[in-house]
This record gives C-alpha cells, sequence and structure tokens, in this order.
C-alpha cells in the first residue's frame, strides 16, 4: 500500500472538511528514492545522478473499493555512472527533482532495498502483471 504524503492529507481535509478547494494536480510522474522520502517529502532523498529522470505515472485503473493500481508499465532509463541503492518509490506532481514547487503525492517502501548497477533499468510493472504499485485509500 502506498501511502500519502503530508500535503496530500492537508489537501483533502481542506478539501472535504473545511469548504477550501482542492488544489490542481499536475502531472504526475513516478520517483525513485535512496531513503525514506517521508511524508513531509525530505530534501536529498530523490535519486540523482545524470542517467535519473522521474518518468511520468501513466494510467491507473478505476478505483474499486477505494483502491486502484497502475495499470501500464513504467520504466527509468539504464543506470550509468555508479550503483544506486533504491529504497522507495513515489508519485510527485512536477517533472524535475529541481522544481521548487514538485509534490510528493504518496510513496512507499519496497519490500527490499535494490541496488542497481551499470544498464540495470528499474521497472514499475502494471499491477496487472505483479502487483508493483496499489494505492489503497481505505
Amino acid at each position: 500500500m502506498a501511502g500519502f504524503s503530508a500535503s496530500l492529507a492537508n489537501a483533502i481535509i481542506n478539501s472535504t472538511l473545511r469548504g477550501q478547494a482542492f488544489p490542481t494536480i499536475r502531472t504526475t510522474y513516478f520517483a525513485l528514492f535512496s531513503a525514506d522520502p517521508t511524508d513531509a517529502f525530505t530534501a536529498g532523498t530523490e535519486v540523482s545522478a545524470a542517467w535519473y529522470a522521474r518518468q511520468p505515472a501513466g494510467a491507473f485503473a478505476a478505483p474499486t473499493n477505494g483502491a486502484s493500481y497502475n495499470s501500464t508499465r513504467v520504466q527509468f532509463p539504464p543506470l550509468t555512472g555508479s550503483d544506486v541503492t533504491v529504497t522507495h518509490v513515489g508519485i510527485v506532481e512536477g517533472a524535475s527533482p529541481t522544481d521548487p514547487t514538485a509534490t510528493l503525492l504518496y510513496s512507499q517502501a519496497l519490500s527490499s532495498p535494490k541496488v542497481m548497477s551499470v544498464n540495470d533499468v528499474f521497472v514499475v510493472d502494471s499491477e496487472t502483471v505483479s502487483g508493483d504499485w496499489t494505492i489503497t485509500l481505505v
């Protein structure tokens, strides 16, 4: 299960209980983290390397009983340079890790850290293939 970020949780509470407009969500991207980004989106936890780029999150299935999953395969570029250990995957809005307005929406820890070496490719497969990413809100 993916966890809410603090900013998304606050937006939901403000919208549903305080009568405030829900903020516009920009295009969403999968992001890789070398440490827990925490609900507050701690700086310095996202992978930072020349080969790395956030990848469009793609399509998600219509929710059933408060749960959805990615319905498309998402593939990051092959790793170049030195090894990277990925511990968490997140969904963020904003294409660039240097965008100061980018917001973490959801994150989840991998079942075990993945050490990536040169030419390794990180893939978030469709739920229908491997169950890589499921969001459950209830």
